[in-house]
């Protein structure tokens, strides 16, 4: 290999750090992180020691959340990508509104800038299909605040995606697996449930290819958010990757 060569490989291979590694959509990401070829190193922030990935790509990070902008820095130095796959989900309805909050807004952003300062140009965050910070929706109005809140760090390409009912969780009844895709006929497109598996594939290969173009100098001037919906998230879905582990 040319020493050209070599410094077009070594612009095309990336570095992730990722908030919610331990989660049914996170654990997924990793596992894709790890298998990719342009995928060099991984971070997973966690709020506790887990020990769930022992691959020598990846690296696990321990913070306190409440200080987690100040904690991730050092960690997040070199990093190209920044993966959220974090939130309180269904267990939202049962607590506080301002817990929902910290850990729905807050915490995604602080992990944001973080990233942000460390080098970080591109940023994929799950919210939720109908997230709208003017919605009456108390869960809907505060995922669009945790849009506002990540889309104000300032990343140069920024994916949002909204996924509806996430299947293969632990969270999901397995029987909806089966019903809910029957129903889709009924349903607008953007609601339609979506497997975990291929959530957490549309978040890793979107965001590589937006870490491709910004690498090559091919993406647009200025920051750019694209949010990605079920119609927009199907292109990069793998056959055979709900059968995967």
């Amino acid at each position: 290999m040319t020493m050209a060569a070599a410094a077009a490989d070594a612009r095309t291979q990336y570095s992730a750090i990722v908030l919610g590694a331990t989660g049914n959509v996170g654990g997924r990401i990793v596992h894709l992180l790890i298998e990719s070829s342009l995928c060099r190193k991984v971070v997973v922030v966690t709020r506790r020691t887990t020990n769930a990935f022992t691959h020598p790509k990846v690296s696990e990070v321990v913070v306190n959340m409440d200080h987690l902008e100040a904690e991730v820095a050092p960690h997040a130095q070199g990093a190209d990508i920044a993966l959220v796959a974090f939130g309180v989900g269904k267990g939202s309805a049962r607590m506080p509104v301002e817990e929902v909050r910290r850990i729905e807004v807050a915490y995604p952003q602080a992990f944001c800038r973080a990233a942000r300062a460390g080098g970080a140009r591109v940023c994929a965050v799950m919210t939720a299909a109908g997230a709208d910070p003017t919605s009456r929706m108390q869960y809907a109005r505060i995922i669009g605040e945790k849009e506002q809140a990540v889309g104000a760090v300032g990343f140069d390409a920024l994916g949002v995606f909204r996924p509806g009912v996430i299947l293969g969780n632990s969270n999901t009844p397995g029987i909806l697996g089966s019903v809910l895709p029957l129903l889709d006929w009924a349903i607008p497109a953007r609601y339609h449930s979506i497997h975990k598996h291929d959530l957490a594939r549309a978040m890793v290969a979107q965001s590589e290819d937006a870490f491709l173009a910004v690498a090559r100098d091919q993406a647009p001037a200025g920051a750019t958010v694209k949010v990605l919906e079920y119609p927009e998230m199907k292109p990069f879905f793998v056959e055979g990757d709900r059968d995967a582990p």
